[in-house]
């Protein structure tokens, strides 16, 4: 009777066991990260009683979770890769809607200002069209300086979301390192795993894969390590990391990524292995989209206001002064000092400044200048990772490189520069643009829209020969073919172009027409039926003032006269030279409408293939999800039906308790 009412009691014990993990499951159903539990059974040891072993009942072995590793490691690494496209997603869309929107976009503004000066062009003494002109002008400025105020009011947005997100990520990873703890004490050397406790561990985990990807290795005892990036420590044991942000020690207005390891020693910049997660799209929006819209922007405001102030500046108001810069100088010396940042970690005084000597060339990367010595250097450019120079400075070096430019600037030093070992400078030769343009005239009669040379040909020519409206050429417009000349002063100077024959010219001081006078050395050229015949006039030192066009078929004798145009007046050539600033390809060989419309065109494809491959990654996240709830989550019906079952069994456990009981007293009353 003894050995049946074991068997009965371990059948009743049993199947409470198994009623009690099936009430667990039901209550848990809806318990974020709770795994599914199940009893596992197994037989008592049998007893021999001379005839064979007769089994002695059953013992719960163990109450285990039902989860599948492999589905759990898939759906923190879909969470994570969500997570990080979702976060990007959001950031660049708010980016896209700003330069796109008409209302808050560069276009109609840049539009309107050429527009301005196209119909000032029509009436170039008319005073209320120039104030117009000036007025869009201060507009467009404006324009520039708002979507430069907005895009740092982006970057401000994702400086914040670094610390918010940081913390959380401490604060789970602090929880990940007690629950570790936990997990071992509960332990305590049984083997028995407390299941409550691992699924806690593993919600937090996959919590904090969104915020940054991680990888994770069990441990021996039951404890698991959390890495990020490259095998960046969050977890290790019971110890946790801290991840927090600090100011960027190159760039004061961006924050970076720390991590310090167990709380000990110096917080390390780990921005650049930071992917996955928020975290992760919140890097790539910063690093890549966002510094790059910056650069873009300001590259257009750059070359725009140089191009017009190059341009204006050749011109003669209506005063009969010469032009001056329209939008303030793009070499001011605060706006030069702006572009070279200093690390906070340099222990050399010195402080660059970025001259911009061809905004043409300029490209929309920042620069990295590093020094390995007081003298040696490395520039290189960060979009490519090519060093575009490097060297030893010389005595008296004042400039990097030593002589030209790097595409578009150089870097100006003192000529006694004090540099150290380890110094490093953040370039950025296009990042402020945007918000330093600003107009400089204030009265519209300054507006320089005439040329300030003319030309006319004699009445008494016999000849079929014709000359150009001369026209102002920037040195980096010089022409390139045809007669140069050189006067020593050629805009004082009238000049007369004489034909000593078909094919031949003199050019002749002009001061006193009654007796033009010749140059000693004589200036002469040669003329080309059929062609146009550019003569660039230099100064002395050889440096371009001004040009013209012979063409046509002169005649020996026949005379063009050539002089300043001292005023401005009934002179709309330099008005139509500005407005057609807006066809010149000047911002890496595109219009500067084309650049921007390209800029923004490249964020709204980059913006609709994120969206893309946010939703097939939600798609791969609710897959994965399906997948280890397939296995691990509690299915109502499921577990109704297991209840069912276990209470038969226990039921039936309780009757044969009864009859060994029944059995029991029978045999007792036998013996009364």
């Amino acid at each position: 009777m003894a050995d049946l009412l074991g068997i009965g009691v371990s059948g009743l014990s049993a199947s409470q066991s198994a009623i009690s993990t099936t009430g667990n499951n039901i209550s848990n159903a809806n318990t974020a990260g709770y795994s599914r539990q199940r009893v596992e059974l197994t037989p008592q040891p049998a007893q021999y009683n001379g005839a064979g072993y007769i089994g002695s009942g059953v013992k719960v072995a163990s109450v285990q979770r039902v989860v599948d590793q492999f589905y759990i490691g898939q759906l923190r690494s879909d969470t994570a890769t969500f997570n990080e496209l979702d976060s990007y997603t959001t950031q660049i869309s708010q980016l896209d809607s700003l330069l796109a929107d008409q209302s808050t976009g560069l276009s109609p503004s840049l539009q309107q200002f050429f527009s301005d000066v196209q119909q000032a062009s029509q009436d170039p003494t008319s005073v209320p069209v120039r104030q117009v002109v000036l007025s869009d002008a201060g507009s467009l400025a404006q324009r520039f300086s708002t979507l430069n105020e907005r895009l740092q009011s982006l970057s401000q947005s994702v400086n914040q979301q670094f610390s918010a997100q940081t913390s959380q990520a401490t604060t789970l990873a602090q929880s990940i390192a007690k629950i570790n703890q936990d997990i071992v004490n509960q332990s305590g050397g049984t083997g028995a795993q407390p299941n409550s406790l691992l699924d806690q561990r593993e919600e937090l985990v996959r919590q904090l894969s969104e915020i940054v990807g991680v990888n994770v290795v069990p441990q021996s005892d039951g404890m698991v390590n959390v890495f990020m990036g490259n095998g960046q420590p969050l977890v290790i044991g019971n110890r946790a990391s801290t991840m927090g942000t600090r100011t960027s020690t190159t760039d004061p207005s961006q924050q970076v990524i720390t991590l310090q390891s167990g709380g000990n020693g110096a917080a390390v910049d780990v921005t650049q292995y930071t992917t996955g997660g928020t975290l992760g799209g919140l890097v790539k929006f910063q690093n890549g989209t966002l510094n790059n819209a910056f650069n873009s922007l300001g590259q257009i405001a750059i070359t725009f206001s140089d191009a017009v102030n190059t341009q204006h500046k050749l011109g003669v108001d209506l005063n009969g002064n010469a032009g001056t810069n329209l939008f303030t100088d793009i070499n001011s010396p605060a706006s030069m000092t702006s572009r070279a940042l200093r690390a906070s970690t340099n222990t050399g005084t010195e402080q660059p400044s970025v001259f911009i000597s061809n905004a043409s060339a300029l490209t929309t990367s920042d620069y990295k200048l590093s020094f390995t010595s007081a003298t040696a250097y490395t520039l290189t450019r960060i979009s490519d990772s090519t060093v575009v120079n490097s060297g030893t400075l010389t005595a008296g070096q004042t400039t990097i490189p030593a002589s030209g430019a790097t595409d578009g600037f150089q870097v100006q030093i003192s000529a006694t520069p004090s540099f150290a070992a380890g110094d490093t400078f953040a370039i950025q030769p296009t990042r402020l643009g945007a918000q330093n343009i600003a107009v400089s005239l204030q009265d519209p009669k300054q507006l320089a829209l005439a040329q300030p040379v003319r030309t006319d040909a004699n009445l008494a020519n016999t000849g079929g020969g014709a000359i150009s409206q001369g026209v102002m050429v920037p040195q980096y417009q010089a022409a390139t073919a045809g007669t140069t000349l050189a006067v020593a002063n050629p805009l004082t100077t009238p000049l007369l172009v004489r034909f000593t024959s078909a094919t031949t010219y003199q050019v002749l001081n002009n001061t006193n027409p009654a007796a033009p006078a010749a140059f000693v050395p004589a200036l002469t050229g040669t003329f080309t039926t059929g062609q146009n015949n550019v003569v660039q006039i230099n100064n002395a030192s050889g440096v371009p003032s001004y040009q013209f066009t012979l063409s046509g078929n002169p005649a020996t004798g026949d005379q063009f006269s050539i002089a300043a145009n001292t005023s401005g007046t009934s002179d709309n050539r330099n008005a139509l030279a500005l407005a057609n600033l807006n066809l010149s390809k000047a911002v890496g060989g595109l219009t500067m409408s084309d650049a921007y419309g390209k800029m923004v065109s490249d964020i709204g494809a980059t913006t609709a293939s994120l969206k893309n491959n946010r939703d097939a990654a939600n798609t791969l996240l609710t897959q994965a999800q399906s997948n280890r709830d397939s296995v691990s989550a509690v299915n109502l019906d499921e577990e109704a039906a297991n209840l069912i079952k276990f209470q038969q069994a226990y039921s039936a456990s309780a009757q044969v308790i009864s009859i060994a009981r029944t059995l029991f007293t029978t045999l007792l009353g036998a013996f009364q």
